[in-house]
């Protein structure tokens, strides 16, 4: 049976509570991933969810540049036929855990209100998006009974926190400020935390064959490479350049923020109405480097020994998570 607890450190759990709407949380498995309660409900379901060999997996910690990534292997998946690109994402590419946020998020389609059902019902090939770390992956990958493609992408770890922050504000009604938040993300009380062990726990699978790897900010500095990257590791007929050019304009950071499809505005709308105090969009920036401009030096500073604390001595140990 997966172990489940409580919080050690109270003081900082009364944070969040106080901070953020509703914000109920445990601690599961080996990691003592920071999930909704309501996970234990469904920890036998997503535990026992029968991966398919042809299955999908876009899997990241939030905020890493998930839904960039899910945009661009399902439209290389289906660049003869883009015609149902009009479809909701979540709708192309359901969320495996989408159930358990439900009741934060306030949905109430069939594809959020029971993410496993749907998914189960789903006739042909599957995308598949998760931020579950690998710990808590169904048993299927985690004991490579099923080797399905999985495409981890990163980004570099402060601008992570920063969108997670505004992320926080819009879509879970965080009313507290940057350095409350910081505590938050630092003592790993942001749902699908800890950081590291979620980013590690793909990494440990970076030989395998099924696994790729993408860095958010390489698809900035060079999507039309990154595409081919992706569409030689899904062993697809090689793109032409006339598809590149169309998928690179259909993949513009404005393109999809003006994209009903992607930019999931009409949920967006659902929380700033019961949160009205809240500004923004679920597609900010979508920049480099952007930390630059709301973390304060000191902040850097906790957050470089933060990171070079996790990193040193160890596979991952690498200028990049510092960012520009």
């Amino acid at each position: 049976m997966m172990k489940v607890s409580h919080v050690a450190d109270e003081s900082i759990d009364k944070i969040a509570e106080e901070k953020c709407k509703d914000f109920s949380a445990l601690l599961f498995g080996e990691d003592e991933t920071t999930m909704p309660s309501a996970f234990q409900n469904y920890v036998s379901e997503v535990e026992n969810f029968e991966i398919l060999q042809d299955d999908i997996i876009v899997a990241a910690f939030p905020k890493s540049g998930t839904t960039w990534t899910q945009e661009m292997v399902w439209l290389i998946k289906n660049r003869h036929n883009l015609e149902d690109s009009s479809l909701n994402l979540y709708q192309r590419f359901p969320m495996m855990e989408a159930c358990l946020l439900s009741s934060l998020h306030g949905r109430n389609e069939e594809f959020t209100l029971n993410s496993i059902k749907y998914l189960q019902k789903i006739k042909g090939q599957r995308f598949i998006k998760t931020h579950l770390p690998f710990s808590l992956l169904p048993k299927d990958i985690r004991c490579h009974r099923k080797s399905p493609k999985i495409i981890y992408v990163t980004r570099n770890t402060k601008d992570v926190f920063i969108s997670m922050y505004h992320f926080h504000r819009i879509m879970l009604g965080y009313t507290g400020d940057l350095e409350t938040f910081s505590q938050l993300f630092l003592n790993n009380r942001v749902f699908f935390a800890p950081y590291w062990k979620h980013v590690m726990g793909y990494y440990s699978q970076k030989d395998l064959p099924n696994f790729c790897f993408l860095k958010y900010e390489d698809l900035k500095r060079d999507l039309k490479s990154e595409m081919v990257k992706v569409c030689r590791f899904l062993e697809e007929k090689p793109l032409t350049d006339a598809e590149l050019t169309l998928l690179c304009q259909r993949l513009d950071f404005n393109f999809m923020k003006d994209n009903e499809a992607v930019n999931h505005e009409r949920y967006i709308d659902v929380f700033k109405r019961e949160n009205p105090q809240q500004e923004g969009c679920f597609m900010r920036s979508g920049s480099i480097g952007s930390y630059k401009l709301e973390m304060p030096p000191e902040m850097v500073s906790r957050f470089d020994k933060y990171i070079q604390d996790n990193i040193s001595n160890t596979e991952l140990d690498d200028p990049y998570w510092f960012g520009p």
